[in-house]
């Protein structure tokens, strides 16, 4: 279970919607995408080592420079930037991407925090 998913331990009603919507937004991408977008965020956090890139295309490569970006470096990504992935996905999987991104950043943060026990208080 995710830090986060377990710090909502308290509300299972927000819980089992959290986990939705996380179950939902990687559903909308390659399951080898999210796992490497997981474990690149990760490694930016320092709680893992960064995947191996070596035989992705270069759109891939270009998916995992963006969300490495994400935890500390997210108002330098340029439209450019953004504009290619785009290109790259298709605007409703970067959308996706985007959130998938953004809450394995949210995960790792939590995790490093210790969340679920400060939320059992």
């Amino acid at each position: 279970m995710s830090a986060v998913c377990a710090a909502l331990a308290g509300d299972p009603l927000l819980q089992r919607h959290y986990a939705d919507f996380c179950s939902k937004t990687e559903a909308a991408l390659d399951p080898v995408l999210v796992a490497l977008v997981r474990r690149a965020v990760a490694a930016v956090h320092g709680l893992g080592d960064a995947p191996d890139e070596a035989g992705l295309d270069a759109g891939t490569r270009a998916a995992l420079a963006y969300a490495r970006r994400i935890p500390f470096e997210h108002t330098a990504i340029s439209d450019a930037e953004a504009a290619a992935l785009v290109a790259h996905l298709g605007e409703a999987r970067f959308v996706a991407f985007s959130v998938l991104a953004a809450l394995a950043d949210a995960e790792c943060r939590a995790a490093l925090v210790g969340l679920p026990a400060l939320a059992a208080g």
